[in-house]
């Protein structure tokens, strides 16, 4: 009996330490769990503020490519008849069709952390998961456009600052230098025409790309927030 006794005793106590290890391993897991839901929340939060940041840049930017093509199509549709306009008037939209373009920088920072630290597999919402993924790497897209159209002002600068020069240091509200003259002769040779019109076609595109990232970053918005709720 007392032999009974004493293998029931040490049965239990065997449960109780197991179970007691077991909670223990269980409480340091979920701790491990929610630090990480933490860290990965504040990454969300920082991507979500860096989106707010990238909508900034996009509306400068697209401002000032829209401006870009409506002083390409001046050029274009007055070629013939410049001596109708002030220099001053075919300088300014000279300048802005030959000389015109942004400087986007992506930043990926914190998506990478997240990638690499494995947290974005506690993303609950695959939408998410996919569309910060396919975001940065289309982002590509608009920075090959500014060296496209970068390659194209190289092109025809050495016609650009031998027929224009500055009046003065006057800028628009974006902070472009607006106040130049146009000191050539009234025809624009075939080559600069034609890689106004090239140049032309890579701004209309960097505008549609453009509007589809603010739709984009809207989307993200939405779903980073819904996402942090979920587990805020």
């Amino acid at each position: 009996m007392k032999t009974k006794t004493l293998i029931i005793r040490y049965t239990l106590e065997f449960f109780v330490i197991i179970l007691g290890v077991s909670i223990s391993f269980y409480i340091e897991k979920q701790n491990a769990l929610k630090y990480k839901e933490t860290i990965k929340n504040q990454s969300l939060k920082r991507i979500l503020n860096n989106s707010k940041t990238d909508n900034s840049d996009f509306e400068f930017n697209l401002e000032a490519h829209q401006g870009f093509v409506k002083s390409s199509y001046w050029i274009l549709q007055n070629q013939n008849n410049l001596s109708d306009f002030s220099r001053d008037s075919i300088g300014y939209h000279l300048g802005f069709a030959i000389d015109g373009n942004t400087f986007f920088v992506d930043n990926t920072e914190e998506y990478r952390g997240l990638k690499n630290s494995g947290l974005i597999e506690l993303i609950e919402n695959d939408s998410l998961v996919s569309v910060l993924q396919n975001k940065h790497a289309q982002r590509v897209v608009i920075t090959k456009m500014e060296e496209f159209i970068t390659g194209h002002i190289k092109n025809n600068a050495e016609f650009l600052y031998t027929n224009t020069k500055y009046l003065s240091e006057k800028k628009n509200n974006l902070g472009y230098a607006i106040d130049r003259t146009y000191t050539g002769d009234f025809k624009i040779p075939q080559p600069v025409i034609q890689n106004i019109e090239q140049k032309l076609r890579f701004h209309q595109y960097y505008i549609e790309q453009t509007i589809f990232e603010l739709k984009r970053n809207a989307f993200i918005e939405k779903l980073i927030k819904k996402e942090i709720a979920i587990k805020g």
